[in-house]
């Protein structure tokens, strides 16, 4: 008897906008791997992106993904890393967000019971590290082992926060060469954006972790945008950078126009049959 085969879950994006500066493209992408070190092989996506409409985000993004396609209009190739990654930012972007107010206030805590000398109760709060808020099991949706993507904080500051997603993530049944399991996560007035890696960067001295970060505050030109590329030094000015990419349009920008839809399926998980496949 012929297996069932699955409806397609994943919400593929659309070109948004065309023009695209190929220059700042390719020295963002020479830069990212500089940073990164190029003896270390390791795969790639970088997005920034707006929501956009009622359940739209519309994204620019860097790849050095092996097998990574942008979308396009043809059939033959379907961009699943990109329609993965900008959807799975979407829903990132909030939880973090969210749990960056619990990071402050276990630092003024932190702050508040050393002054008053008592060690006691911190030493009991330290053992409570990564300070993430997460729902009891009970709340899970049937078959829903863990939340849709629950991650461990490896590293965090005011702006870049660097975590792994759970080896229980499900994503993998609905794009099967979806090896990521490391992310940045970058915030600045406002503007948030991502990076995705195969594997885990065996430094994280260049991510500019409690650092400032710079700031591009001169016309976007094609000459100001190379020489601030030149010039940086760290994840937080390329992450930044790309940010003003998106929102002078400097580069391409694709468009998933129902990310809501591609989030609420993989929340139906008692619907798939795990031992297919």
């Amino acid at each position: 008897m012929a297996k069932k085969k699955k409806k397609p879950i994943l919400i593929y994006p659309k070109i948004h906008s065309r023009f695209n500066n190929e220059k700042v493209e390719r020295a963002l992408i020479l830069k990212v791997r500089e940073l990164l070190g190029r003896e270390q092989d390791i795969n790639f996506i970088l997005l920034s992106g707006q929501f956009f409409d009622t359940r739209g985000w519309a994204y620019t993004a860097l790849r050095d993904w092996r097998g990574a396609v942008k979308p396009s209009s043809s059939t033959s190739k379907k961009p699943q890393l990109d329609a993965t990654f900008a959807c799975l930012s979407v829903y990132l972007s909030s939880l973090i967000s969210f749990q960056a107010d619990f990071k402050f206030a276990y630092e003024e805590v932190k702050e508040i019971l050393l002054h008053n000398e008592r060690d006691d109760l911190w030493m009991i709060i330290e053992e409570k590290l990564p300070f993430v808020s997460l729902p009891p099991a009970e709340m899970f949706p049937p078959g829903l082992k863990s939340p849709i993507s629950p991650y461990y904080t490896l590293r965090q500051d005011e702006d870049l926060f660097l975590g792994e997603l759970y080896s229980t993530v499900f994503l993998s049944n609905f794009v099967p060469n979806l090896k990521s399991r490391f992310f940045v996560f970058f915030e600045h007035e406002g503007n948030t954006a991502f990076g995705y890696f195969s594997k885990l960067p065996t430094s994280t001295e260049k991510f500019g972790f409690e650092q400032p970060p710079r700031i591009f505050d001169a016309e976007p030109t094609e000459e100001n945008l190379l020489t601030f590329i030149r010039e940086s030094t760290n994840f937080k000015d390329l992450l930044g950078l790309l940010i003003v990419c998106h929102n002078n349009s400097i580069l391409e920008q694709f468009l998933v126009d129902d990310y809501e839809t591609f989030l609420n399926k993989l929340l139906e998980i008692e619907e798939i049959d795990e031992g297919e496949g």
